[in-house]
């Protein structure tokens, strides 16, 4: 059994990382001040899972007695896993009936993916071994009603409490396209000819695997998720959406959208995609309907580029699903693979570590997954006002979980290869009686395999075996401390 919990007393002060050697600029100083007034927002349980394209139904790197993957997961909590993504409308083919494959045409390289039931229950235990919920998507690209029914029929029979809702296509605002693969309507295809699309899938389904939530309808245009929300769709289970800030993805391009370390970290992008994300959930509130970010990553560019695989991509992360779930957002998919570390898509949270084509069935965590982990540690509760003065590349939250408990979270973007330590002050709404600290850290924004949360290779210290905040004292409402450039840090309070 594990030692008990020191008492607060006894418990040693948290030790930040060093900045490492040479000299640093002087970050401004920043005062955070946390409001008695609440948001009318929550943080749920688990807010950050995974999504995959729909192929990844077919690893068996998914079944919990060859891999690591539950324990992996397990450091997200109950974390929802989203298959859907490109491929589900052109190279996904779901039978029960073990039919043939189509003649579709794909990469040569990639094939039609045959699923079936078998992959079903390999998903079923991979749930059963752990608390993750499942979303699974149907191919409205080919449009086969009577074969998305089919899949919906198994899908609620096979892995019943664990489902949480069936997607029916993936982007269908981007079906035209010039790109061979991706373009899969005529340029006359809108928003009208998707509707009248959807609603026989939807009608099939219901009419098939009665009670199954419909989730749609994953898209990435906020004038289809308005037009979409007028569609009445039955039993909709949530109103999702994609978002990738980083997309200007050709060589020549510039501005704001580049993936670049300026970009991501700049104050003027988190200001943008709060805006984004707030939006969206006015639509989802005018609905009557839950706002779920069912695909999601930093950049959408193909291959490795200056914020792929980087610390600074888990800063990013708290800081946008954080963001996300103030606006209202319930559920953040990070969008990624299950591929070898070389040569697997750069922005996925999670890694084969094996060399290419020699799988290890042994999953390695990078940069994003340590700040999807940072924040599903923080106990659900509903976040507080916050006012924050001084450095703009420091950002705070505050969640209320009871009147005795409350997080503040700080987000210190300032690059430690250049910054030292940044002044800050944290105001709380009374006096408390006990502070404890854990930090996400790396010593580079651009550092790759050197994030760690309290020098773990997991989620860091559970919340009840957690250092002394250095310098807090019984009583006190207001702290004074130094942190880091380039860590978020989570400060728990007991009142």
């Amino acid at each position: 059994m594990p030692p008990k919990p020191l008492p607060w007393a006894d418990r040693p002060e948290y030790v930040q990382i060093d900045t490492g050697p040479g000299s640093h600029a002087a970050a401004p100083a920043t005062t955070v001040s946390v409001q008695e007034a609440a948001l009318g927002t929550k943080l749920p349980d688990s807010l950050n899972g995974l999504s995959f394209e729909a192929d990844v139904l077919t690893e068996g790197l998914l079944d919990p007695e060859n891999s690591n993957i539950a324990q992996t997961l397990s450091y997200l909590g109950s974390p929802v896993l989203r298959f859907g993504g490109n491929t589900v409308d052109r190279r996904f083919f779901w039978t029960s009936t073990d039919e043939p494959l189509p003649h579709w045409s794909v990469p040569a390289e990639e094939g039609v993916a045959k699923v079936t039931p078998v992959d079903l229950e390999r998903l079923k235990r991979l749930a059963g071994a752990t608390s993750a919920k499942v979303i699974v998507s149907a191919d409205l690209g080919h449009h086969e009603p009577a074969r998305a029914a089919d899949f919906a029929v198994h899908a609620k029979h096979i892995l019943g409490s664990s489902l949480l809702g069936i997607s029916i296509g993936n982007e269908p605002n981007g079906y035209v396209n010039s790109d061979d693969y991706l373009g899969i309507r005529d340029k006359s295809y809108n928003f009208q000819s998707y509707a009248s699309e959807y609603r026989p899938m939807v009608d099939a389904i219901l009419k098939a695997a009665p009670g199954i939530r419909i989730i749609g309808p994953d898209v990435y245009a906020q004038k289809w998720l308005t037009d979409f929300a007028s569609l009445d769709v039955p039993n909709l289970g949530a109103l999702a959406y994609h978002n990738y800030p980083l997309s200007a993805c050709s060589s020549g391009d510039t501005g704001p959208a580049v993936p670049s370390v300026a970009n991501a970290m700049s104050a003027a992008m988190a200001a943008h995609v709060l805006e984004n994300g707030g939006a969206v959930n006015d639509i989802g509130r005018g609905a009557g309907v839950p706002v779920w970010l069912t695909e999601t990553n930093l950049s959408s560019c193909f291959g490795g580029n200056a914020v792929t695989e980087k610390h600074l991509d888990s800063l990013w992360a708290v800081n946008y699903s954080l963001g996300a779930a103030s606006e209202g957002t319930s559920q953040v998919d990070w969008h990624g693979a299950l591929q070898n570390c070389e040569g697997s898509p750069p922005a996925s949270p999670l890694c084969d570590q094996g060399r290419h084509q020699q799988p290890q069935d042994a999953l390695a965590m990078k940069p994003l997954y340590y700040g999807m982990m940072l924040v599903n540690n923080i106990a659900p509760g509903g976040f507080q006002k916050v006012a924050t003065f001084g450095g703009e590349n420091v950002h705070a939250y505050a969640v209320r979980q009871s009147a005795r408990k409350l997080s503040v979270i700080l987000i210190n973007e300032n690059d430690p290869a250049r910054f030292g330590q940044s002044a800050v002050t944290v105001k709380l709404p009374a006096k408390a009686r006990t502070g404890t600290m854990s930090q996400l850290t790396g010593p580079d924004l651009r550092a790759e395999k050197a994030t760690r949360i309290d020098g773990q290779e997991s989620a860091g210290v559970p919340v009840d075996y957690r250092a002394r905040i250095p310098g807090f004292k019984t009583g006190s409402s207001t702290l004074k401390l130094p942190i880091t450039a380039g860590t978020a840090t989570v400060l728990d309070f007991s009142f």
